[in-house]
């Protein structure tokens, strides 16, 4: 005679615990006008873990930095480019 041991049931994660988080993206005016700062500040955010994503529009009259990350830290990005010197502000949606 054979015991089969019983197993426990294990319900799969719904879709949606399985999904990634959506990026938070930050849109912001700054004063950073020539590329080689645009190119500091985005790697240094970059560096700091604070995006994973980031760029400068100098052709925009507001010098727009765009970043994407995966959490929501828009303050320390604020933060992060005012320590290198820059001004900069969060644009509304």
């Amino acid at each position: 005679m054979y015991l089969l041991a019983k197993r426990p049931v294990v319900f799969p994660k719904s879709s949606a615990s399985l999904s990634p988080t959506p990026p938070k993206i930050g849109v912001f005016k700054t004063n950073i006008g020539k590329r080689q700062e645009a190119n500091r500040v985005c790697n240094q955010l970059k560096t700091d873990g604070l995006v994973t994503r980031a760029t400068v529009d100098l052709s925009d009259c507001d010098h727009i930095l765009r970043t994407v990350s995966n959490k929501n830290n828009l303050v320390e990005i604020i933060l992060a480019v005012q320590r290198m010197g820059f001004f900069i502000e969060e644009l509304p949606d």
